[in-house]
Order: structure tokens, then C-alpha cells, then sequence
């Protein structure tokens, strides 16, 4: 039953739909957006600190991946060069620069720094100009945000993230002109290598970790007083470890595979009573 269950539940899992174009029935002021929705241009003179013109992507960032990522491709830098790319929530004002805002991340063209719920950013990495690429990623469950420049990875800019949040630009000087991939095309920076690599890294640990023989021990016990199996409980609490406890191993080294399959056969093939 358990079993048929399960196999219910992934037929009928979703897969959350991640952003696939920019957001065109909310945007700021000065912008003007492809038809495609892939690019957006500044028309603005960006003569004030209210003049920005941010917009976001059409969906949040999926909860259900590892690591979530698009890139920003400069065509244009315009006059000054104070494009902006990074991540905000859903109540972003959308004429502000991602990271002056409250629960928004930039990371800023002009100077290189990072910003979040401030207008004064940190040092972080290079600035980026006409002809670079810019990618933002979230690795969601580290709550990280990091970006690249050219398909390499600048480091963690922010710890602790935890709002849902949008892919976001914000322009700010005459010209400026970017285009965005949401992963339609293949991206500067290797993620899948990324990921791939971050897996593998963790499945070796996961291989050279090891379960202190005790703590089994006593979960199979829990388990076996929890469901009443006293005569069965009696005998493993007496006996749990002597078939691979040879001289000079102690109780405290991890499980044994012969411990496991006798604990198995003990419980779901036959004595489990008597």
C-alpha cells in the first residue's frame, strides 16, 4: 500500500515553473521591452534617484531545485552605466535599484559592490560594462545568492535569504540596453557543472560518513518497542552486536552489514514474535 501510495504521489507531482520572460504587465517607468520579453532598453534621461526603471521576471524563483540561475548580457552600458542585477520580492518598488530595497539583492555595474536594503553597497567584485555577462544565481538550500561575470563565479555576496524572490534588472542612465537569458540559451558559467560537481561532493561524504553502531542500536529498539515486538526486542537488545564484534572492536563502530540484514530478516521475514 505504501508503496502504490508513493507512486501516486510522483505521478501527480508539478514541477514548479521558473521564470521564462520579463514581467511586461508591471514594470517601471523609462523602459522599453522587446517584443520577445528577452531585452529592455532605458529611454530615460536618469537625471534623479527616483528615475530608475527596474522590472522582474514573470515568475519567482522555483522552491523545488537546488540552484536557481539566469545571466544579463550588456549590449549597452548607455551614459553611465548604473545597470543593476540581482533579485527582489514581489513588493519591490519598481523604481529603485534591486538592493536598496528591503528583501532585495543587487549587484551593481558602475562599482562592482553589492547591495541589499541599502543605497550604500559593499565591496564585492569588478565592475561590468558593454559586452559582459552577468549571472545571479540562488543556491536555495544554503539561502546563498551569488553572481558571475564572463562564466565566472565572483563568490557568496549574501547569507540568510529567505523571501521569494524575482529575477530583477534595473537601468538608470540613457541607452543602457540588456538582454536576459532565463536558460533558453546555453549560459556563459557551467551551473549544471556547478551542481553536478556540489552532488557529487556530497554523495562522498555521505560514503565515508559512518553510524555510530549505538545510535542504530537504539533506533532499532525504539522501533521495536514502539510497535510491541517484546520477545523480538529482548533478544536484539541481547544480542544486537555479537555476530560482527571481533577482538578489539567496540560496540561504538558504525553498524555492520550482516547486523543489518539479520535485524531485516528478524523483522520482516518471520520471528518477530517468538
Amino acid at each position: 500500500m505504501f508503496g502504490s501510495n508513493q507512486a501516486r504521489q510522483m505521478d501527480t507531482y508539478t514541477k514548479e515553473a521558473s521564470p521564462s520572460q520579463l514581467n511586461t504587465a508591471n514594470y517601471g517607468n523609462f523602459l522599453k521591452v522587446s517584443k520577445d520579453k528577452l531585452s529592455v532598453q532605458y529611454v530615460g534621461k536618469g537625471s534623479h534617484s527616483n528615475d530608475v526603471g527596474a522590472i522582474q521576471a514573470d515568475r519567482p524563483v522555483p522552491s523545488d531545485v537546488l540552484v536557481y540561475y539566469y545571466e544579463v548580457h550588456v549590449r549597452d552600458a548607455g551614459e553611465r552605466g548604473v545597470i543593476a542585477v540581482g533579485f527582489a520580492d514581489l513588493h519591490f518598488r519598481l523604481s529603485r535599484q534591486p538592493g536598496w530595497e528591503p528583501n532585495s539583492y543587487g549587484y551593481h555595474a558602475d562599482d562592482g559592490n553589492k547591495f541589499h536594503n541599502s543605497g550604500k553597497g559593499e565591496e564585492y567584485g569588478p565592475s561590468f560594462v558593454q559586452g559582459d555577462t552577468v549571472g545571479a544565481g540562488i543556491h536555495l538550500e544554503n539561502r546563498e545568492i551569488f553572481f558571475t561575470k564572463n562564466g565566472k563565479k565572483l563568490g557568496v555576496a549574501f547569507h540568510s535569504v529567505k523571501a521569494t524572490l524575482f529575477p530583477t534588472v534595473g537601468l538608470h542612465s540613457q541607452n543602457e540596453h540588456v538582454e536576459v537569458n532565463f536558460g533558453a540559451k546555453p549560459f556563459q558559467f557551467d551551473i549544471e557543472g556547478m551542481v553536478a560537481e556540489e552532488r557529487d561532493q556530497r554523495q562522498q561524504e555521505v560514503l565515508r560518513s559512518t553510524i555510530p553502531g549505538q545510535a542504530c542500536h537504539n533506533l532499532v529498539c525504539s522501533y521495536l518497542r514502539h510497535y510491541g515486538y517484546a520477545d523480538t526486542l529482548k533478544a536484539f537488545d541481547a544480542d544486537a552486536f555479537a555476530q560482527d564484534t571481533g577482538p578489539g572492536q567496540q560496540n561504538g563502530e558504525a553498524f555492520g552489514l550482516e547486523d543489518r540484514k539479520r535485524v531485516r530478516t528478524m523483522l520482516f521475514e518471520g520471528d518477530v514474535e517468538g
